[in-house]
């Protein structure tokens, strides 16, 4: 059974409950906007319902609800952001803001980030990039949980690859952000829950052999997409997201969801071009436009409908969404009841 909320009263209450566990206003207004926008494009499994985690993580002193971010200048176009154990978040809105001033000023912007944690869904950081005229790519690492090519133990994160970029329409950016897991772990979370099969291929139980079963496949080893490509990629992210950046890496990431020892040190990556390096923003535009508008007259495969771009059925999620409301698990609604009454906010379930 789902429940419907409006898009506004969920960042209220997202918002409330930050502020009890010490993030100040302006920075639990980033996170509740960041994380409902998830939401909002339909992305549920890095939606809402990742808030009672964050919220343990900062309670339990894993995270840190005041980061004073430092940035440090390494070349004209290239700055290190230290997001001194802060949620994820705030460190990758900062960082894609600094990326992008640096675009518009040089041409090209690069910032490396770590000591941060998890932030999200990558696509709130492609889209202000795309809002700001800019080409952008963002990488993450994450605690591991896909096995390298060949190994049967999880060492690599699910991370991200991450890339977009504008197109006519300022609101349906063409954004391409996809795990290197055949499936995101939230919705493995959601099917163990609620009792529901998956397809095989994409996990595998903890002894190692193949499950259709959701509870199995979350305690078990998640699968890379493609074998060997989806495992590769994940690799690549944890060089240029961890290594490179001078964050955790190599399995030593904490998992976000059962490990509060200490900070997760996650690393990320950021870059960004102006779209007019080459030419005027408008030719790009007009050639995008083109591709897509190329690309939707070819003859459709068997059962379906209509041909779009990556980031455009988030973006009709979107416009549904916004007509009915955002549905939450009934998980989810007493994960949020719980925290409301923990903090004494009202509830608008």
């Amino acid at each position: 059974m789902q429940k419907k909320i409006k898009t506004s009263k969920l960042k209220s209450l997202t918002q409330e409950i930050l502020k009890k566990v010490e993030l100040n206003s302006i920075n639990a207004k980033v996170v509740s906007e960041l994380l409902v926008r998830a939401d909002e494009r339909g992305v549920w499994s890095h939606g809402i319902v990742r808030l009672p985690v964050y919220v343990q993580r900062l309670n339990k002193n894993a995270a840190n609800p005041k980061p004073k971010l430092k940035f440090k200048k390494i070349s004209q176009s290239a700055f290190h952001l230290n997001g001194d154990n802060g949620l994820g978040f705030i460190s990758a809105n900062e960082g894609m803001k600094k990326c992008i001033q640096l675009a518009k000023k040089n041409g090209i912007g690069l910032v490396g980030i770590s000591n941060s944690n998890h932030f999200g869904m990558a696509a709130n950081y492609l889209e202000l990039a795309a809002k700001n005229n800019c080409i952008s790519w963002v990488f993450t690492n994450a605690s591991k949980a896909l096995p390298p090519h060949g190994a049967m133990a999880p060492f690599f994160g699910t991370s991200p690859f991450a890339f977009g970029c504008p197109t006519k329409n300022k609101n349906k950016p063409f954004i391409l952000d996809m795990a290197s897991s055949s499936v995101a772990r939230g919705k493995l979370k959601f099917a163990a829950q609620n009792n529901i099969k998956i397809p095989f291929g994409y996990a595998l139980d903890k002894f190692g052999k193949p499950t259709n079963d959701g509870q199995k496949a979350f305690e078990g080893i998640m699968l890379p997409f493609g074998g060997m490509k989806g495992a590769g990629l994940s690799w690549m992210m944890d060089i240029v997201a961890g290594i490179f950046t001078g964050a955790n890496h190599s399995g030593k990431v904490k998992n976000a969801i059962s490990d509060f020892s200490g900070p997760a040190n996650v690393g990320h990556l950021m870059i960004c071009m102006r779209t007019n390096i080459f030419q005027s923003h408008k030719n790009f535009i007009k050639k995008i436009e083109y591709g897509i508008k190329q690309v939707k007259k070819l003859k459709k495969a068997k059962g379906f409908k209509k041909i779009l771009h990556p980031g455009e059925p988030e973006y009709l999620n979107e416009m549904r969404l916004k007509k009915s409301g955002i549905n939450l698990s009934k998980e989810t609604v007493l994960e949020l009841k719980k925290l409301a009454n923990q903090y004494k906010i009202k509830s608008p379930f």
